[in-house]
């Protein structure tokens, strides 16, 4: 096991607590009107007034950026569900773009169909009674799609667009809502929340990463090998951080956080650290 590498502007360290315990929060992906938090549908094109929500600087947000395989996901939920805060995963919101897109047949290689298809997706996020989250875009169960790699590369391309990342940003900014937000991607802290107080950059190296999606994937009964989920994170690594809209980059104001050796708890109590010292 090893060690917290946590650093900010002032190479702060953070040593880890372990958690004796923990339970997945609450996905917030209802709007406001709605008046729903563990069930939301949203069309991934709204803005903040189609979904009655006003934007405060005075609700704290969270970033959590980082790449692919990381643990942004599985960490961010926690730290929402401890904090008591919403949580917004803006990556399933790009995969439930590409997924539409890529049955509706569409060239990902045109800007103005994937935004066309951003505004008429409709996406909607539940909860089973384990915790696991489960997704529908257009009235279709997606959830085991929303997770291959293919579609994740898909997601990654389609990002590149800064029509498509336009269209989404305001209904991303939305989920601001009282008492907070936890937002996890790619450029939470440098694009969508650049204001937010608390911000963290999360990786670990490439092959620990693919050995994690390995054993998810594994788990889940499909067939892949570690070389292959390697060479896609490494792929996809490249394409996120040379990109020229929004690439893959910690803000300057972020924590860097190497979770390579560490354990879910350990990782969740270094972010939850940095939000109440």
């Amino acid at each position: 096991m090893g060690s917290a590498h946590a650093s900010g502007a002032a190479g702060t360290k953070i040593k880890p607590r372990i958690l004796a315990g923990f339970s997945v929060g609450v996905q917030a992906f209802a709007c406001a009107g709605a008046g729903l938090r563990g069930v939301g549908h949203a069309r991934a094109g709204h803005n903040a007034e189609n979904c009655g929500v006003t934007m405060s600087e005075n609700i704290p947000v969270l970033t959590i950026d980082g790449p692919s395989g990381a643990g942004k996901g599985t960490v961010s939920r926690i730290v929402a569900s401890r904090l008591g805060w919403h949580y917004l995963d803006s990556g399933a919101l790009y995969r439930a773009v590409g997924v539409a897109a890529s049955w509706a047949n569409l060239d990902i290689s045109d800007p103005a169909a994937l935004v066309r298809c951003t505004f008429d997706t409709e996406v909607a996020f539940r909860e089973n009674d384990l915790g696991d989250l489960r997704v529908w875009v257009n009235g279709s169960y997606a959830t085991d799609e929303l997770r291959l790699e293919t579609t994740g590369a898909v997601a990654s391309a389609i990002a590149a667009f800064p029509e498509v990342r336009s269209a989404l940003k305001e209904r991303q900014r939305a989920f601001r809502q009282a008492p907070g937000l936890v937002a996890d991607g790619r450029d939470m802290g440098t694009v969508i929340f650049p204001e937010a107080s608390f911000k963290v950059f999360l990786t670990a190296s490439a092959e620990e990463r693919a050995e994690r999606r390995y054993n998810q994937l594994k788990d889940k009964g499909v067939s892949v090998t570690i070389g292959g989920l390697l060479r896609e994170i490494l792929a996809r690594d490249a394409r996120d951080a040379q990109r020229t809209v929004a690439p893959l980059r910690p803000a300057e104001d972020a924590v860097l956080l190497d979770s390579t050796g560490l354990n879910i708890d350990q990782v969740v109590e270094c972010v939850l650290a940095l939000v109440n010292p």
